[in-house]
């Protein structure tokens, strides 16, 4: 193998899976090929921006959802799922874990898709994740929540600190 192929293929690596960037700014006259092409007009309207400017505000209030849930529904849960302090300790330390390994995903997922797209996914954990701790009947489901709500606070976390959020 050559240098020069070599070179090429490192070039096609770093290129996103999916184009994600400035939707908003895309002219009438300057169309830019996607891998979707019946998702023009979502990108030719101001609705994506609206959507990741929401996803980004509700970033905080789930991080903070997500950091204090447990304190004040402690004894809700015990009693409800017959838990012990232990198990429920387990339960409120899990989010970390998924946060852990959100965090160390989301370096990948903005490369493939953008921040912006890293963003919209990040929201699909998080709302599982609390539908499933709301309908859990057993610990099982409450721990896969849990995680799963670590693993989307993760992803936003490190999205949103990015400095060039909106440059791209």
């Amino acid at each position: 193998m050559s240098l020069r192929e070599e070179n090429e293929e490192e070039k096609n690596l770093k290129k996103p899976f999916l184009h994600a960037g400035s939707w908003y700014r895309m002219s009438n006259n300057v169309r830019q090929s996607s891998l979707f092409g019946s998702t023009q007009a979502f990108r030719d309207s101001s609705i994506s921006v609206f959507l990741c400017v929401f996803i980004v505000a509700l970033g905080p209030i789930q991080f903070g959802f997500t950091a204090g849930y447990t304190s004040p529904t402690q004894s809700a849960i015990i009693n409800d799922l017959g838990l012990s302090v232990s198990e429920f300790s387990f339960f409120g330390s899990l989010s970390n874990v998924g946060a852990m390994v959100g965090a160390i995903a989301s370096g990948q997922i903005a490369e493939y898709i953008g921040r912006k797209g890293s963003l919209m996914i990040a929201s699909i954990p998080n709302i599982i994740g609390w539908l499933v701790i709301s309908f859990a009947k057993d610990t099982s489901f409450l721990y896969m929540g849990r995680l799963l709500e670590g693993f989307g606070v993760g992803i936003i976390s490190y999205t949103v600190t990015s400095k060039d959020l909106f440059v791209s």
